[in-house]
């Protein structure tokens, strides 16, 4: 009786000391994929955010130029000088973004050898934050603009929140990747349905901020090419040529600006399918870095475009 219990509990112990191996085994993969992973996304992201400051100067210089066409005829006020995003519909935004960048960089250290028992406050507070977010009108506001369910991505934003708050180990780093998938998807697809499309060369078919800011570009255009006709009997040939010359400044600017939100759409697509690497290779215990190669070479590129778009400025 001794020797058959000493025998199942030998047993027990080997097995268990199987799992231990087997979990230690996603150690090597992870150790590699998702610091790839980690880097990959923070890119992606902060180069989400630089879309948004690009587009808020294109606007901001549109901005001063319909002010000017229309001076004599409605002066100047402060309040005529807006935001295309007014600061709280940004935040929520760029709450999301970090969100996904915060989560990228957390899986990271999980990963890690560190024990982490819990998050620090910060990471914890970004979980709270993200659950509050979706009581706010800022947050109902971009649901509609991006034509999606609200329940569906108030569940999604959610999920994160409870990701960031909840204790999280290296040993359950698959089901927790998996956990992820669909918020992280919703979360993205979100944002590339808000950004939307440009209209077509009728003016319609756009949808979301690349609609909004095209129609604002060509209300540009239309107002600088109203205050060239009615003045054309006033503007001497030197300063006639300069306003036409705003014309074709003002299509560039206009193609500009909806590349750089298309861009970041592509961007944001890449995010989801580097994801859904990492959670194969999580699950296969094999290397798929390499996977991540095609979002760090688009948000690298995309970097390069904005650099260049600062050094014109």
């Amino acid at each position: 009786m001794y020797k058959s219990s000493y025998r199942r509990c030998g047993t027990l112990a080997w097995v268990l000391a199987l799992l231990l191996a087997a979990a230690g085994c996603i150690s090597p993969a992870v150790h590699k994929n998702v610091p790839a992973f980690a880097s990959a996304v923070t890119l992606a992201t902060e180069n989400t955010k630089s879309a948004f400051e690009t587009v808020e100067q294109t606007y901001e210089d549109i901005q001063a130029e319909r002010i000017v066409v229309n001076y004599d005829m409605l002066g100047f006020h402060p309040k005529m000088v807006n935001r295309f995003l007014d600061l709280e519909d940004l935040q929520v935004r760029l709450t999301l973004l970090d969100a996904l960048r915060r989560y990228a960089s957390a899986l990271a250290d999980v990963s890690g050898d560190e024990k982490l028992d819990q998050f620090d406050d910060k990471t914890r507070a970004l979980g709270s934050s993200l659950q509050s977010l979706t009581a706010k009108p800022a947050f109902q506001k971009f649901i509609a603009s991006s034509a999606r369910d609200a329940n569906i991505a108030a569940t999604a934003v959610n999920a994160l929140g409870r990701w960031f708050i909840e204790r999280k180990r290296q040993k359950r780093l698959p089901q927790l990747i998996d956990e992820m998938q669909d918020p992280v998807q919703r979360i993205a697809e979100l944002l590339e349905a808000d950004i939307g499309s440009a209209p077509d060369e009728r003016g319609q078919g756009g949808h979301g901020l690349r609609d909004q800011l095209w129609n604002e570009h060509t209300q540009a255009l239309l107002q600088q090419m109203a205050f060239i006709d009615h003045n054309k009997d006033r503007l001497d040939p030197a300063s006639k040529a300069i306003e036409i010359r705003k014309l074709p400044a003002i299509v560039r600017q206009r193609s500009l600006a909806d590349q750089t939100l298309k861009q970041t759409q592509a961007t944001l697509s890449e995010l989801v399918d580097a994801h859904a690497a990492l959670l194969r290779a999580t699950k296969a215990k094999t290397d798929v870095s390499t996977e991540f190669s095609v979002l760090l070479s688009e948000a690298q590129r995309i970097k390069s475009f904005y650099n260049s778009l600062q050094k014109k400025d």
